[in-house]
């Protein structure tokens, strides 16, 4: 019988390691030193990605150009979709300490809501938080919106699940509107069988968010943002690559081709699963399949940043922990997504090593391929059951 000790630790203490962790970070980079940086008249706060959302919805009612440079305010462009600076609103017009904070703990708490969610065993379920942690640490000191879509996407995942259809296709709507490779998570939909209401409810939802921003500046200004925001994107396609499968290719074997071209052959390889749907009426295989997107969503990304790397670490222990019993060469795995993807970039490491396995060698985002490749073959191998785990399938979220 638990004691009330063990009920108590065991109901609180990922909310609470959560939102001291928020807190903690928010606070730290609010009262942290300002940088000089090239081309900015102010210093830049250790928390300028919420002070250009924070912008975003005033340059939105003022009518104003939410892409250009505005270097008497912030350090860097605004780079998401006009609908999400409307969303902003209510944080912008609270002081930044506070905003900072109510942002950072939204991320957090939906994240482990999705958590939550899945109906993991417990100690699963904490594995699952408390290996998410440096990955959170790197991506709420950015106060960055990652943690916010792996939590809405994971709680996309498991209401398909359940069988429901609308909110599942509203959470990957947000995303999409958040950033925009979110909307290749819809594929996962095709797995159910109510994906044919989904292409009516999905284009409804889409166009709902679409049109939000309407009263700000009419129609024209809408589809004048649009542009703007398309062409910024457009402009981030050069070859210049991060942490992605293209990037390891240049690191490990001096290979540069054109990246359009590796996305296009990833996400071929990504979608024929689909073409054996009917395998996925058995838990497992759609709890792969979903940790499979999660994990393409960033490593063929080739502007992934570490502070993104929260999405595919995500697939990952979705993979890890879904699995009904794990061999020694997934503990392995593990081992290697701690080690390199989650700890790399920390302090753990002296700071040249930490060049090195980051950016020279790539093992940030190697450890996350190799994962990926094993969901395809994974979920391709018709002998999966002989050949990697028992019978025993979990139970669905």
């Amino acid at each position: 019988m638990l004691s009330g000790k063990n009920i108590f630790f065991n109901r609180w203490f990922l909310p609470a390691t959560y939102v001291l962790l928020a807190l903690f970070i928010s606070i730290r980079g609010y009262y942290a030193p300002g940088k000089d940086m090239t081309g900015f008249e102010g210093k830049v706060t250790a928390y300028n990605n919420y002070v250009i959302f924070s912008n975003s919805f005033f340059h939105l009612i003022d009518g104003k150009n939410l892409y250009a440079q505005y270097p008497t305010e912030q350090y860097d462009v605004f780079k998401y979709s006009p609908t999400f600076a409307l969303f902003f609103a209510p944080l912008s017009f609270l002081p930044h300490g506070v905003g900072l904070a109510l942002w950072n703990l939204l991320n957090a708490l939906v994240f482990l809501y999705a958590l939550k969610q899945l109906k993991l065993p417990l100690l699963r379920e904490l594995g699952f938080g408390v290996l998410a942690i440096p990955e959170i640490f790197t991506t709420t000191t950015n106060s960055q919106s990652n943690l916010l879509i792996a939590g809405l996407l994971i709680l996309a995942y498991v209401y398909l699940e359940r069988g429901k259809i609308l909110l599942p296709i509203l959470l990957i709507s947000l995303t999409v509107f958040i950033k925009m490779f979110g909307i290749l998570f819809f594929a996962l939909v095709l797995l159910y069988p109510q994906r044919l209401k989904a292409i009516p409810a999905g284009a409804a939802v889409m166009l709902g968010l679409f049109i939000l921003p309407l009263p700000f500046g009419g129609w024209d200004r809408l589809i004048q943002h649009y542009r703007d925001y398309f062409g910024l994107i457009a402009g981030d396609h050069g070859f210049f690559v991060k942490y992605s499968v293209m990037g390891w290719l240049e690191s490990w074997f001096g290979w540069q081709p054109d990246k359009n071209y590796v996305v296009l052959a990833g996400l071929i390889i990504q979608c024929v699963p689909l073409l054996f749907w009917s395998k996925f009426l058995e838990p497992f295989f759609s709890s792969v399949y979903a940790s499979s997107w999660l994990i393409w969503l960033v490593i063929f990304n080739h502007m992934a940043e570490s502070a993104t790397f929260i999405i595919a670490v995500a697939g990952v222990f979705l993979w890890y922990f879904s699995v009904p019993e794990r061999k020694p060469w997934q503990i392995a795995l593990l081992v290697l997504v701690m080690l390199f993807t989650c700890l790399g970039p920390s302090d753990i490491y002296p700071k040249a090593l930490r060049i090195l396995i980051v950016e020279n060698w790539q093992l940030k985002v190697f450890p996350c391929i190799l994962v990926w490749s094993i969901c395809i073959f994974q979920l391709l191998n018709k002998n999966i059951r002989n050949t990697f785990f028992s019978a025993q399938t979990p139970a669905a979220p």
